[in-house]
């Protein structure tokens, strides 16, 4: 799968995604929800808890699907 970097969080709810932290893999799962300003995302996993990622902690999403805007 090519996965390639999703910079404006804004455009990620509903999508699934790997979240990365300083090239290694954290977590993958759905979006659940971005803040408006695209700064936090909240990502729900299949076998672990809602959880949430800020772009101040370094933390990057990737993406395979083809939507309008990701690439």
């Amino acid at each position: 799968m090519d996965l390639r970097r999703i910079r404006d969080w804004t455009l990620l709810p509903g999508s699934s995604v790997e979240i990365r932290q300083q090239c290694n893999a954290v977590c993958s799962g759905y979006v659940d929800a971005v803040t408006d300003d695209g700064k936090i995302l909240w990502l729900s996993a299949p076998v672990q808890d809602r959880r949430l990622f800020e772009k101040a902690q370094f933390y990057e999403a990737w993406a395979a699907e083809d939507r309008d805007g990701f690439h």
